[in-house]
């Protein structure tokens, strides 16, 4: 990564801290209460969702999915001495198998889906970063991915508080993987997802197919949370059939 994208990137996460972590917090204090918080964390990261959920509840418990290899390792250093936290390097889609995983040049953006070379908005943000738009991608490479039905059903006893999900593009997938069995009650109350209004992904229009996925599995917008730059935001829907 170069000193101009480095800079950017810290820009970002003062930006977020400012602006957007103190209103998801506002939300979560107000109803998640309990002694002891748990999350599904679907791309992790550096750890930040992880971090911010640990100020909410400092005794939350965490299984944690992050695909990019090099993350994994920052991951796996920096939470060594926690046993509350669970790392798992595969990514999480409607299969069990593998999938070419895309690095970015700013990680947080990784993701499984492919660059719409056509995007204005991509070409706007290439320019920010100082490289051209097709070097967008630095590396890719095959990961192992599983369905988060399949990993529920292996852990028949837990029950989750939030699943957060921010994989770039590949949200729908991620659901689709989750519900699929039909009229299932899940064990978790929240599902935290970040919808993106631009086109920098071929499959970023998908945000009525997520939406109808979760109603239609008794799943309720709840919450919508701007972040400080950019125009996404996360948007939060609560299990109704608990």
């Amino acid at each position: 990564m170069n000193l101009r994208t480095q800079i950017i990137q810290k820009l970002v996460h003062i930006n977020e801290a400012i602006f957007f972590y103190p209103k998801l917090k506002k939300f979560y204090q107000a109803h998640l209460n309990h002694p002891k918080v748990c999350v599904l964390d679907v791309g992790a990261n550096k750890g930040q969702s992880i971090d911010f959920f640990l100020k909410v509840n400092a005794n939350a418990e965490f299984d944690a999915f992050e695909p990019n290899k090099k993350l994994f390792s920052h991951l796996t250093l920096k939470y060594k001495a926690s046993n509350n936290i669970r790392l798992h390097n595969f990514g999480v889609s409607n299969l069990k198998g593998e999938l070419v995983f895309h690095e970015n040049i700013l990680d947080e953006t990784s993701t499984f889906e492919e660059l719409n070379l056509n995007s204005k908005y991509l070409e706007k943000k290439a320019k920010v970063l100082g490289v051209a738009k097709e070097n967008i991608i630095v590396d890719s490479y095959k990961v192992d991915v599983i369905k988060l039905a399949d990993f529920l059903k292996e852990h028949p006893n837990k029950v989750y508080d939030v699943l957060k999900i921010d994989v770039e593009g590949h949200e729908l997938p991620c659901l689709q993987g989750l519900f699929a069995a039909e009229d299932a009650i899940l064990p978790i109350r929240f599902i935290q997802l970040e919808s993106h209004n631009d086109d920098m992904y071929l499959s970023n229009n998908q945000h009525q197919d997520i939406e109808t996925i979760l109603n239609k599995n008794g799943f309720e917008k709840v919450a919508e949370i701007k972040h400080g730059f950019g125009d996404f935001a996360e948007i939060i829907f609560e299990n109704k059939r608990k």
